[in-house]
């Protein structure tokens, strides 16, 4: 009769920690969930050198590439159980100037990239701005109104 009520009690608490860890989290669990993750090189005069960029993911090396004006670097971001907490940093790099940034991070950007699971910055010379729907940057491109991502990466490149 112990052993049935320690079995029971392990499978409460063990419930109630799923529970809660999805209420918390909800899109960490939804496992196999993917995310569109782009970096698009919006200087707007970079023509003679191009803008560098390095990334890697949880599983390793997802490499580089130079991006003249227009080009991007995208992959795809794979949720899985272990990676609720993982982190896709790159690291640009323009002349002598180099900036390493998170460009997606589960436990921020599962429910900011919205429906469209769709994560882009644009990198400028004055820092790094933030889109789940990409039609921010196509207006900060143009000229109008300007949706800086507020954060540690916005000090100009």
């Amino acid at each position: 009769m112990r052993t049935m009520k320690k079995i029971l009690l392990s499978l409460i608490i063990i419930s109630s920690i799923i529970t809660l860890t999805s209420m918390l989290q909800p899109h960490t669990l939804s496992l196999g969930e993917e995310f569109d993750v782009r970096v698009i090189n919006s200087f707007r005069d970079n023509s003679s050198l191009p803008l560098v960029i390095w990334c890697t993911s949880p599983q390793g090396d997802l490499g580089g590439r130079a991006l003249q004006e227009g080009d991007d670097f995208r992959w795809t971001a794979r949720i899985e159980l272990w990676s609720w907490r993982a982190e896709y940093t790159c690291t640009i790099k323009w002349e002598l100037k180099r900036k390493r940034f998170e460009a997606f991070k589960v436990s921020r950007d599962s429910n900011r990239c919205g429906i469209t699971k769709q994560c882009s910055w644009s990198v400028r010379e004055d820092g790094f701005y933030f889109s789940s729907d990409e039609i921010s940057n196509l207006f900060a491109l143009l000229g109008h109104a300007q949706h800086r991502h507020r954060s540690k990466y916005n000090e100009g490149i």
